[in-house]
């Protein structure tokens, strides 16, 4: 069945229909997605629809709703406990034991509503309208698994009166005449959803459940919730000295995993104390890092958000108000979060350079502020700086490196993987280099590609990009070395299936699909996490994950991009680039601390060929040891790590090349201006 095959009405009316039963419940038991846009929303809603939402949450069904603030007091902590237990392990405890059934959502919608967002199989939004007046609309659309939609707009809303009681009428869409209608309901949803329609501000929840939704509650009584108290850790005090001390500049050199996010709000608090007033700018990497930004911030008791990023017509007049309320006085603490794309734009600079004074930019993974667009930049007069980077320096690009020291200042407090382990604010691990081979093939084709390097390097009119690109070639197969593959498919051949869980696979750009398909051949629960996998899926993935539900997750670069996957506790390298910074965020985010894991493992594909020339075997493990002087200096086993690959090395006299640390090798080859 689907929503093609069902009976359906052209309209919904209480005088003929139980809408519940005759139109909610039968679309969503062939539904896999379902948005709602309503005026008025109470969980009490879910249990008229039990029978149809226990099979939609069987299909592993999401909702995506839009309401006015006009909640209850009970809801309001409904919905404050589902999205709190995303990061709050206790909440997580109590909600987990919930067996979702017909029965259960009928007898507990409050906890069926809070489990809902906790699975992040609801997400909810609120719509203010800008005049004060009643956000009213009513309109919703059903998707199946196949693709076919079915929308509706009527007088019903998401309650027990609304769906049950009340009299109430509602148009159904689902012809083929009717595909224009439907897919006008789709635009207008994705625009509510995102923040674009006029006349009306749609709000994530969690930005305002503490400040906003309490004064709208239908009982008008106001929710207390108090604030999130964070005393900063010895490391982090010694960070917030060293930048006050530095007159609110310099950048933190801090091992991922090591809180550089929550040690830089707490900075941007300590200058509110002082100052009195902040006006706080946030530029990330990517989009899909805001929402964990704004997150951290409103543990540090923020509460006014502006997200400048995407269409410009969606920020740039709210972020003008902004600043000009704030030069104003009107405006005593707000923050900004954009991304580096749309920093380095004009409209965005202009603005901020407009602020009058307690300006505070914070430049998460400051590495990226180097890149060529951002050079004329106009945040210059900010008066605090702060750059956070585990890695701030640019691989291959002196300019780049030096505009960041220049803008930020250098370094005021470093926090390595070292210490970070010594004081437990970051996992041990164990470190274990697989050693493989090169096909024939592969060896022919890497000689190939030298012989055309050594050309290009001696033929005077040669372009960087030639090089580059033939070097990318070389690297790629290396990346891509059949006996890695071979030898990940023999290791889980031999493992009890059931024994494992959290562990990540990391492999070469096209070789997804292939890994995670032999992987489930072999019996093991496994999810590919790359960049084709859609923002809105990403949530429900990590939180499978981290339930044990998916065993195994494949991935290229998706998970380098600053999500957060702790629980994590084997990692499986096939392939990574001589660039650092990959592979040092890679590592710090498997040695992220959380609860009942007590130690991290690495297995280390090194490809090391037999049965090479000396000249060969040098080239390719001068580029492979940097990561394995990384990882093993660390790692709690690290003679025996050295011994594995020290026999190997011996033959050749190369034993040296086990301390020659990523940086150290870079520098040396950028003198000879040869290295990738």
């Amino acid at each position: 069945m689907s929503l093609y095959d069902l009976n359906l009405k052209y309209k919904y009316r209480s005088d003929n229909d139980q809408i519940h039963r005759d139109f909610y419940e039968k679309c969503l038991q062939e539904s896999v997605h379902y948005d709602r846009a309503v005026g008025y929303f109470t969980s009490s809603s879910l249990s008229v629809i039990a029978k149809g939402l226990e099979e939609f949450i069987e299909r592993e069904g999401t909702i995506r709703m839009i309401a006015n603030p006009y909640l209850t007091v009970e809801d309001v902590e409904a919905i404050r406990l589902g999205y709190q237990a995303k990061t709050d392990v206790v909440s997580q405890a109590l909600l987990r034991q919930i067996e979702m059934s017909e029965k259960t959502i009928r007898e507990d919608a409050l906890n069926t509503l809070a489990w809902l967002i906790y699975q992040g199989k609801l997400d909810i939004k609120i719509a203010f309208t800008k005049n004060n007046s009643l956000y009213h609309e009513k309109f919703g659309i059903f998707y199946d698994k196949d693709g076919n939609r079915v929308a509706f707009s009527g007088s019903a809303n998401e309650t027990v009166g609304g769906i049950l009681n009340n009299f109430e009428k509602i148009d159904v869409f689902w012809r083929g005449s009717d595909q224009e209608r439907i897919e006008d309901m789709v635009v207008d949803f994705e625009n509510l959803w995102s923040d674009n329609t006029n006349g009306l501000s749609v709000i994530e929840i969690p930005n305002i459940v503490k400040e906003k939704i309490a004064g709208y509650k239908k009982e008008g009584a106001k929710i207390k919730l108090p604030g999130k108290v964070i005393k900063p850790r010895p490391y982090q005090q010694e960070a917030i000295d060293a930048v006050v001390n530095n007159n609110w500049h310099g950048i933190l050199e801090m091992a991922t995993g090591t809180g550089k996010t929550i040690t830089s709000l707490l900075i941007s608090n300590e200058f509110f104390k002082q100052r009195g007033r902040i006006f706080l700018v946030i530029i990330v990497p990517f989009t899909h890092l805001v929402g964990q930004w704004e997150r951290n911030c409103q543990e540090l008791n923020y509460k006014k958000f502006t997200h400048c990023f995407g269409a410009k017509k969606s920020w740039v007049n709210k972020l003008q108000t902004d600043v000009r309320d704030f030069n104003l006085g009107l405006i005593e603490k707000h923050v900004a979060i954009t991304t580096y794309k749309t920093a380095a734009s004009p409209e965005f600079n202009n603005l901020i350079e407009k602020l009058r004074g307690k300006s505070f930019l914070i430049a998460d993974e400051c590495h990226y502020f180097g890149v060529k667009s951002l050079r004329e930049n106009k945040l210059a007069e900010m008066e605090a700086k702060l750059g956070l980077s585990a890695t701030p320096e640019r691989w291959w690009d002196e300019e780049g490196t030096n505009f960041i020291e220049e803008f930020f200042g250098p370094p005021v407090y470093e926090y390595d993987m070292k210490e970070a382990i010594e004081n437990g604010a970051l996992t041990e691990y164990i470190y274990n280099p697989l050693i493989v081979d090169l096909t024939d093939e592969e060896v022919e084709g890497y000689e190939k590609l030298t012989k055309r390097l050594i050309h290009l390097y001696s033929d005077e009119k040669t372009n960087k990009e030639e090089i580059s690109e033939v070097n990318r070639k070389r690297s790629l197969l290396i990346s891509k070395a059949e006996s890695k593959k071979e030898a990940l498919f023999r290791i889980f051949d031999q493992k009890e299936r059931e024994e494992v869980s959290h562990t990540l696979v990391y492999c070469a750009p096209g070789e997804v699909d292939l890994i995670t398909s032999n992987l489930a051949n072999l019996g093991y629960r496994v999810h590919r996490f790359n960049s084709e996998v859609p923002m809105k899926e990403r949530a429900k993935i990590l939180e499978s994950f981290d339930l044990g539900s998916i065993q195994i997750l494949v991935a290229i670069k998706c998970l380098d991009e600053g999500v957060d996957v702790p629980s994590t506790k084997v990692a499986y390298f096939l392939a990574s680039t001589s660039n650092p910074r990959e592979f040092v965020q890679r590592r710090g985010r498997i040695l992220r601390k959380y609860p009942n894991k007590n130690l991290a493992q690495i297995y280390d594909f090194v490809v090391l060929p037999e049965n090479v020339n000396d000249q060969m075997f040098k080239s390719i493990a001068s580029k492979e040891l940097p990561r394995f002087a990384e990882f093993s200096r660390f790692a709690i086993n690290n003679f025996n790590a050295r011994d594995v690959v020290g026999k190997e090395l011996k033959r050749y006299s190369l034993d040296y090349l086990m301390d020659k640390l990523p940086w150290e090798v870079y520098r040396e080859f950028k003198k000879m201006e040869v290295y990738e």
